[in-house]
């Protein structure tokens, strides 16, 4: 049903608006690090994104002279090991409380959800004390970022999960089980392939919240494992803004390619009308009786 005109006209300058405002800020982001010093000398320069990311090339091959880079791949290899594993994990439990059946089933999926309950700086807190001591003592490490990233961002592919497998019939387990099948290879071959939207959608959000998530991961990076997102408020802490917002645009401009990248490589299921005119109706031909012998 079509909507209203006025509404119409209301709803369409709100997009609008809100639009041009977030490509206003992504436009001075994108700008910001192409001056000497944004507001003061809008000159043209490539000094922050050399300082950032400068490479030269010398008698062993390619040297990584940036002083971003060694918190830029940090940061990429800690999310794409969350990502899936933050993915598979929420399928896997979105599986289990749509298709299984055990005891306790609410209580399990009210625990689920209270990784969202917390705030980031609780975690991230909590998170030292419990691993800072025997016989699990991983603070410092890559290993406590990776758990704290798939811990928290596992819930939104949990209900994403949840939301696309209720839309599947049960008749399509019942089928796979009459012709033999157990429950992973059904999950494998049948119920996973047609989550593929909620699947891209899981590994986008967790990689992009990995990336730029801050509250937890500002009491759980080391010298050796330094994230994206807190190596850029110490860059504006020590006043360098046009590095800062140089390593801002990269990442922008990284994720922005990921998230293509993930949706060209996953695929996407897409559902589309196809209205279809039918043709004249042709009298069906009438077979005539051979005369009886």
């Amino acid at each position: 049903m079509a909507l209203s005109p006025k509404f119409s006209r209301l709803i369409t300058a709100v997009v609008v608006a809100w639009t041009t405002f977030t490509l206003v800020i992504y436009g001075m982001v994108l700008s910001g690090g192409f001056v000497r010093q944004w507001g003061r000398d809008n000159s043209f320069t490539l000094k922050h994104y050399i300082n950032a990311f400068g490479i030269d090339v010398g008698e062993h091959g390619l040297q990584w002279t940036g002083t971003a880079w060694s918190s830029f791949f940090t940061s990429m290899s800690i999310a794409g090991i969350a990502a899936p594993l933050t993915a598979v994990l929420g399928m896997t439990t979105a599986w289990l409380l749509v298709r299984q059946k055990f005891a306790l089933k609410s209580v399990f999926e009210f625990g689920t959800m209270m990784c969202f309950a917390v705030p980031g700086t609780v975690i991230g807190v909590s998170y030292i004390l419990a691993f800072n001591v025997p016989p699990i003592e991983i603070t410092g490490t890559g290993l406590i970022l990776i758990l704290c990233f798939v811990f928290r961002n596992m819930p939104t592919g949990l209900r994403g999960g949840v939301a696309a497998m209720s839309q599947l019939d049960k008749s399509l387990d019942e089928a796979s089980t009459m012709l033999r099948a157990d429950s992973f290879t059904t999950a494998r071959r049948i119920i996973f392939p047609l989550l593929k939207p909620a699947i891209t959608t899981a590994l986008v959000y967790s990689f992009v919240r990995s990336i730029t998530s801050i509250s937890a991961v500002i009491f759980l990076v080391s010298a050796k494992y330094d994230m994206a997102t807190s190596y850029i408020i110490g860059l504006v802490e020590n006043g360098q803004y046009g590095t800062a917002i140089a390593y801002s645009s990269m990442l922008i401009v990284v994720m922005l390619a990921c998230v293509l990248g993930v949706q060209k490589l996953v695929g996407r299921r897409r559902l589309r009308r196809q209205d279809r005119v039918l043709g004249e109706l042709r009298p069906r031909p009438v077979l005539e009786k051979e005369p009886a012998q």
